[in-house]
């Protein structure tokens, strides 16, 4: 979970005297940034153009902007036009350095559990995991890909895009406005003028005013209005990530979740009419242990609730041996656009041609 003053609109003298060394750390981070940005701009790094069209989603501030529903929306509709995907990601917590193509059978320690849960959710894409992604760009080109998706490729510049499109949380734009480590920003805001075009996502979760704020920053910056999105809940489902099961008669569940930001979880939970008895949230990309999960049945059978439910960023990290156990249920969200469709079609066309079935 990202820190609670990261979106914290209004804060105190007191809180803001306690965070004033951090404050110090966001003027190094602030000249950092800048500087590795020159250097690209004057040609100092090299920067790779691929073979074919590049697509980079990516967000100003860090965690639970929802980049990984974006970007499997985005392998969906490339693939219903056609169109051979891969998606290139650094593969966050993994536990190995070398390069892979992901598999669905793959575990999360070795593939990272967003490029895991992409490649099962998504097979006809194929999925790459490394450190270098403008060499796994050429390594799915070979292989053959005509169109790639960088994952979190805003501030990657080693690789050349053909859309820059810069996801903002409706839920909190830009959370404080502060960047790291006194903030959630990784740029200045002023950066989004290097994007072709903004994403809104989670836009029931925010404040209306504070939506509509963005929209206009985004527009300012990019001269295009942003797209609009929420979630739509597409079902529960066991472990396995196969089996559907009814909400109905459920009874009290326990949630838990590794998530930067766990209320947009509650809430879509809650849309569904079910009673949230207790719940554990740990760090983003949580690995969960078999003891770690005997703990969390305790604390849930204590709050009286018979199921468990969590993400399907989550289960893609639990033990095989719990797969199948009956109690945990997963959560599956899906992206719907409320506005902009065929603004992102048109891009889409451009990019990749082909109809979208």
């Amino acid at each position: 979970m990202t820190p609670a003053f990261f979106h914290r609109e209004e804060e105190g003298l007191g809180t803001r005297l306690l965070l004033s060394p951090l404050a110090l750390g966001e003027v190094l981070y602030r000249s950092a940034v800048r500087r590795r940005l020159r250097l690209y701009e004057a040609g100092r790094f090299h920067r790779t153009r691929a073979e074919v069209p590049v697509i980079s989603v990516g967000n100003l501030a860090v965690g639970g902007a929802g980049k990984t529903p974006i970007v499997l929306f985005l392998a969906e509709r490339l693939s219903q036009r056609g169109r051979r995907v891969a998606i290139l990601s650094l593969g966050y917590g993994r536990k190995e350095r070398a390069s892979r193509r992901v598999r669905p059978e793959d575990s999360a320690r070795v593939a990272g559990d967003e490029p895991l849960l992409l490649a099962r959710r998504c097979p006809e894409a194929r999925v790459y995991v490394g450190q270098r992604r403008d060499l796994l760009a050429h390594r799915a080109v070979e292989e053959g890909a005509e169109i790639l998706l960088l994952d979190d490729g805003f501030q990657y510049f080693a690789l050349e895009r053909d859309l820059d499109l810069v996801v903002l949380d409706g839920g909190s734009p830009l959370g404080n406005g502060r960047l790291l480590p006194r903030g959630p920003l990784r740029e200045e805001v002023s950066a989004l003028a290097r994007a072709d075009l903004c994403w809104l996502s989670k836009v029931d979760e925010g404040r209306a005013e504070a939506v509509e704020a963005a929209a206009r920053l985004a527009h300012a910056h990019t001269g295009l209005w942003p797209i609009r999105s929420r979630y739509r809940v597409a079902g529960l489902f066991r472990a396995d990530l196969r089996t559907r099961v009814e909400a109905m008669g459920l009874g009290p569940v326990f949630l838990f979740a590794g998530l930067a930001r766990p209320s947009s979880f509650q809430k879509t939970v809650t849309s569904l009419g079910l009673e949230i008895a207790g719940a554990s949230f740990y760090a983003d990309h949580q690995d969960f242990s078999a003891r770690e999960l005997r703990r969390i049945f305790e604390r849930a059978e204590r709050a009286g609730a018979r199921h468990l439910i969590c993400t399907e960023k989550d289960a893609v990290r639990l033990p095989l041996e719990l797969a199948e156990d009956p109690r945990i249920l997963v959560l599956r969200i899906e992206v719907e656009i409320v506005e902009g469709k065929e603004r992102l079609d048109a891009l889409l066309e451009r990019l990749a041609g082909g109809s979208a079935a």
